[in-house]
């Protein structure tokens, strides 16, 4: 095309005269075929361009399809992993779910987990039981699922009745030896029934707390003892100071706990958790429990049966107007007339108060009655609480040994200024100080709301600021707890009481005293300082549904699912280096061998039959476990053949390359489990709300409801707590609540004084005599008080704690005894006065009648050998 434009370009006619116009044109020529070359090289350029811009768009596309095929591939791999791991999770938690039983072990003292020098603590603390109490069976086990070192205790049925006299159990005499219950003596043990009986005669929890006691009671001897840890580490334990103790306050030792029974487990929980409409198998639950925590429930089951009368009563009332009184404050601040009714609700509000008084003194009553039925009939009626025949406990420390003044046994002394000093000067001041700073921090919170109220209440965006102190309120009572709780406890051991009846009871009243400011501040704040009636139903039925509803969740839920999400993790973990195949072959073995065992139901063997120790016999011939190497305690690789105490087996650490396969028993996971020591939440949680429905239920009348149907579910929710969530605790045998009962008396005369102020709060004192001055009306509400304080104190007097038939079974009990006594005195007379020579044949030998006078011999103290190291006692024998 350029080169027909220049072909036209030349045919124009030039003039050859002017040489200026043909240079002109030859420029304008070479002009017009640069600009159409830069014309085609742009044209080029931007069809390179197009194509370059058209492969990049290609390329991106091709590029984020490869990265949403390869994302998806990614997302499927972690989809098929977690599905797989899923499911390896799920497989693992069989493990746990069939854990094999751990017969023929009364107790079980786990090392800390993961400690360093587990193995040294483990072969040190066998070492000293084995120089200072042989009595006892022990044998190590490595708990591959925490990675620490079990302690399995048991002993011999000889030693356990021993063991029985020491700790005081009581036990029913043979009739034909006077009847009833008494002290178990090892050297009258034909004298009691069933003896004969080895698998029955002791029930499960008294071995273990025979058991308990004998480990607790092994103390380092004079001169102390010492636990070399490392090189620049070491535990001194002095003299006279329990070793299990002071390794558990170190944290050397984690847990020491009784075992539970299987079969009588599960029967328990059939006749008791699933039961909820049966009676509660008390005599069962003393069983396995022991008397403390049925002594909970009995007392638990008296105060739900009593809440139905001030549950029919409240209900009532609540039908027919009586919850109108809080009208009447509002009628007499707006000068408004007093209605209809409001003598009717007056009456009401006023029966209602003095019946709360009547209830509270007969439930008090009968309920001292019905533990004093319990007491006998568990043998603990005639126990002597707080004297010097009681053993005094583990953690009490004293300056010195010493003889008991009663039975000779040396134990730890402390004097008992230093307990007076600790007590007066320093635990006093420091709980008066906490509470009236609780008291404090409460009133301030609670003149904040009412301010915050006023200002912010009803504005539309900034209403919740009047929730902040609420919520502030709410944090301080829980966090205040928690510190509370362990500076009482911190305080109860600085105060160093004997035994543990006195510890546990002052423990009670320091917890009490601040639960009960924090329990009952606000609503003595709304009642008696605010005069608001209405807010204050509105707060006790808030406080009554809610406390209720996530105590119980709390209690039971929380710690039932944690622990089950915490056995699957653990055995999740102790599996990860099993294949897929080897774990599900693994876990269908388990699974199968624990269903046949259930099937097959053989009778166990007990250790004095076995010849070999029995846990190790139950390891390897029932379960066939595999076993690792094992080395003995100070005696490397040399098996020990004793029957009386067979040296313990330690296993070596499991290694995650380890490909064995592992099997999980009961013992390990009950060793996870929470710690249940003593009912003393449970009791303070039903204190708490028999104050609701006794102080302020004639503001609310269905507190005594609420009350009702939160005890009926509440003994099932205590009860699958103690069977499913926690420890099995150790017995204790107790005769009635302890301070429990001191603190719901004070409660009934603080609940006459209380209601009578809500009497004299209502506005029927005024409307009955309007003339009356101020003074007046107070004068006649506490003359009120003190007329149902006496009355109260008159059916105080006029009932009986023990029942009739009590106290004539323990009289006929002790007339059986002496007789019994005098019948062996004279059979043992007769004997020795035919075994005796007669004075005749005296007088024929030629020995005279006449005695010499007997020398004065100095008293020979013979030293025996007990149970437990500390019962070493000095028996004093002078010839008469």
């Amino acid at each position: 095309m350029m080169d027909n434009d220049v072909k036209l370009c030349e045919r124009k006619p030039a003039t050859p005269t002017d040489p200026t116009s043909q240079s002109g044109h030859d420029n304008a020529v070479v002009y017009d075929s640069e600009r159409r070359t830069n014309q085609l090289e742009a044209e080029d350029e931007t069809s390179n361009t197009t194509e370059t811009v058209k492969d990049k768009q290609n390329g991106e596309d091709g590029c984020k399809e490869a990265g949403l095929q390869l994302l998806q591939h990614k997302m499927e791999n972690l989809i098929n992993e977690g599905i797989n791991e899923g499911q390896r999770f799920a497989l693992s938690s069989d493990l746990w779910r069939f854990a094999a039983p751990t017969p023929h072990c009364d107790v079980l003292v786990t090392v800390a987990p993961k400690h360093e020098q587990g193995s040294l603590i483990a072969t040190w603390l066998v070492a000293q039981i084995k120089k200072f109490e042989p009595q006892l069976r022990v044998e190590v086990r490595y708990h591959r699922l925490t990675a620490c070192y079990g302690l399995y205790f048991t002993a011999s049925y000889v030693n356990l009745l021993k063991g029985a006299e020491l700790c005081h159990l009581v036990k029913p005499v043979k009739p034909r030896f006077g009847g009833g219950m008494k002290d178990f003596a090892f050297d009258e043990a034909q004298c009691y029934a069933g003896v004969e009986v080895k698998t029955a005669f002791l029930t499960g929890q008294e071995r273990a707390y025979i058991v308990k006691q004998m480990i607790e009671m092994i103390r380092a001897p004079p001169g102390g003892l010492e636990l070399k840890l490392t090189d620049d580490k070491s535990l001194i334990i002095r003299e006279g100071r329990a070793i299990v103790p002071a390794l558990m306050t170190e944290g050397l030792i984690a847990r020491m706990l009784p075992l539970h029974q299987p079969e009588r487990l599960s029967h328990l929980r059939q006749s008791w958790v699933m039961s909820i409409l049966d009676e509660q198998p008390i005599s069962q639950i003393k069983e396995y429990f022991g008397a403390q925590v049925a002594m909970y429930f009995a007392w638990l089951g008296h105060l739900t049966t009593a809440l139905w009368f001030p549950a029919i009563f409240g209900l009532f009332m609540y039908w027919f107007g009586g919850t109108s009184f809080h009208r009447v404050l509002d009628s007499k601040l707006n000068n408004s007339p007093p209605r209809d009714d409001q003598l009717f609700s007056d009456i009401c509000f006023v029966v209602f108060a003095l019946f709360n008084c009547v209830w509270s003194t007969l439930y008090l009553e009968s309920w001292k009655r019905n533990q004093a039925e319990l007491a006998f009939k568990w043998g603990t009626f005639s126990k002597d609480s707080g004297s010097f025949l009681q053993d005094p406990r583990p953690d009490f420390k004293g300056d010195s040994q010493v003889p008991n003044p009663i039975t000779g046994r040396l134990e730890p002394y402390y004097p008992a200024w230093k307990h007076k000093l600790v007590r007066y000067g320093i635990t006093f001041p420091v709980t008066i100080i906490c509470v009236c700073f609780m008291f404090a921090v409460m009133f301030s919170l609670f003149r904040m709301q009412d301010y915050a109220d006023s200002i912010f209440g009803k504005s539309r965006y900034l209403s919740w600021v009047a929730l902040l102190p609420v919520i502030l309120y709410a944090l301080v009572i829980i966090v205040g707890d928690k510190l509370y709780r362990k500076l009482a406890a911190f305080l109860n051991d600085l105060e160093n009481y004997r035994t543990e009846e006195d510890y546990e009871n002052f423990l009670i009243n320091k917890i009490v005293i601040f639960q009960c400011v924090s329990a009952f501040g606000s609503l003595f704040y709304i009642g008696f300082y605010l005069r608001n009636m209405k807010r204050l139903q509105e707060t006790l039925a808030t406080l009554l549904i809610t406390r209720q509803v996530i105590q119980n969740m709390l209690e039971t839920a929380v710690p039932f699912v944690t622990d089950k999400l915490k056995f699957s993790r653990l055995t999740y973990r102790m599996t990860r280096s099993m294949s897929d195949t080897t774990l599900r072959r693994h876990v269908t073995a388990v699974r199968e061998k624990r269903q046949s065992e259930s099937v097959s139901d053989e009778p166990p063997t007990t250790p004095d039959e076995m010849n070999s120790p029995p846990l190790l016999r139950h390891r390897r011939a029932i379960d066939g476990q595999r076993m690792q190497p094992s080395f003995m305690v100070g005696q490397v690789g040399s098996p020990h053949r004793s029957p009386r105490l067979p040296f313990p087996e330690f296993y070596p650490e499991f290694h995650p390359t380890d490909e064995s396969e592992p099997e999980l028993t009961q013992a390990e996971l009950e060793a996870l489990m929470s710690t249940y020591e003593r009912p003393l939440d449970d009791y303070l949680e039903m204190f708490i709300q028999f104050g609701y429905v006794l102080l302020f239920s004639p503001a609310f009348p269905l507190a005594g409801l609420c009350a009702l149907a939160n005890n009926l579910f509440e003994i099932r929710v205590d009860a699958f707590k103690l069977c499913n969530t926690v420890q099995r605790p150790f017995g204790r045998p107790v005769r009635d609540i302890g301070s429990w009962q001191r603190a719901m008396e004070v409660m009934g005369v603080v609940g006459v004084m209380v209601n009578c102020a809500l009497i004299g709060q209502s506005g029927l004192v005024h409307r009955l005599w309007p003339d009356l001055s101020w003074g007046g009306q107070i004068l006649i509400v506490v003359v009120l008080e003190h007329i149902i304080l006496a009355a109260k104190f008159a059916l105080d007097f006029a009932i009986p704690d023990t029942p009739e038939w009590v106290r004539i079974e323990t009289a006929k009990v002790e007339h059986w005894r002496r007789e019994a006594f005098n019948r062996e005195s004279k059979f043992l007379t007769m004997e020795k006065r035919d075994s005796s020579p007669s004075i005749v044949s005296r007088e024929r030998s030629g020995t005279s009648t006449a005695a010499k006078p007997p020398a004065t011999k100095t008293p020979v103290f013979h030293k025996k050998r007990s149970i437990t190291p500390s019962a070493r006692y000095q028996v004093r024998n002078t010839e008469l």
